[in-house]
């Protein structure tokens, strides 16, 4: 969990001037918040070429001190521990970031269940890509429009489940260009596991080879569409148009960063 001070500093890098009470209306709207305000970032492995310090206490330096933003095994522990801070019931969950791809993806990302009187809820604020801006509730069949993008729940058996989204064609804030579709974005695991247990998982997906490791990638959603930078690369979307500037050079690439990830280099 987090102190007063931390959870108040926390809550005011989303725009909060009180307390949320921990209802599901107040669920939704930190994790909209969280995504609008904090940016997917694989910034520091890329450039210091080596795994983020996993502790509580360093995340929260990082993320909300500094700035910087994080991956999933930073960005859903911190929201983890902010959530279990205000009262909800919240835990880890063992997940895979499939996005539309055939075949068994490796368990490779930190996903995030709540548990409200009705049920239980996905939550995630650490993908890195289509997630739902809201909390979505794990119940087979149920088509949910979050935010204006429909997701739904597929129970695979026991303890796993698929998380699908129906994209939108050219209006499609990841895929525009593309028939609309429907793909599984995310599969998650319902069993109990451990923070420990993420170690190994965050230490694979920072090694040499991986996407995390060897490119700079960030994502941020924002109140009209979505943007996405990757070596040099901004794609902003917004009301279903897309436009892509190249940054040639290292300071003009720091003061994109800045400018539209609020992320300073130096």
């Amino acid at each position: 969990m987090l102190n007063e001070t931390q959870t108040r500093a926390y809550l005011t890098k989303l725009g909060y001037d009180s307390t949320p009470a921990p209802t599901r209306e107040s669920l939704d709207a930190l994790i909209y918040e969280h995504q609008t305000h904090i940016p997917f970032s694989t910034l520091d492995i890329h450039r210091n070429q080596r795994e983020p310090d996993l502790e509580l206490e360093a995340i929260f330096e990082k993320v909300i001190t500094q700035g910087k933003g994080g991956y999933c095994f930073e960005l859903n522990k911190l929201f983890e521990a902010l959530l279990t801070s205000l009262g909800y019931d919240a835990r880890p969950v063992y997940a895979r970031a499939v996005r539309g791809r055939e075949g068994r993806m490796p368990i490779n990302h930190r996903g995030m269940l709540v548990e409200l009187e009705d049920g239980l809820y996905s939550v995630d604020v650490g993908f890195g890509g289509p997630m739902p801006a809201g909390a979505l509730k794990l119940e087979e069949g149920l088509v949910q429009d979050i935010q204006g993008e429909s997701y739904i729940a597929k129970q695979v058996d026991e303890s796993w489940w698929k998380i699908d989204r129906i994209t939108k064609g050219h209006i499609d804030l990841h895929d525009d260009g593309l028939p609309t579709r429907r793909q599984t974005e995310l599969e998650l695991c319902t069993a109990p596991v451990e923070d420990i247990d993420f170690a190994a998982l965050s230490l694979f997906c920072a090694q040499p080879g991986t996407l995390f490791h060897d490119h700079e990638v960030i994502n941020l959603r924002t109140p009209t569409g979505h943007k996405a930078y990757k070596d040099g690369t901004l794609t902003i979307r917004e009301q279903g148009a897309k436009r892509m500037m190249e940054y040639a050079d290292a300071p003009a690439q720091e003061q994109a960063l800045w400018e539209h990830f609020g992320i300073r280099c130096s």
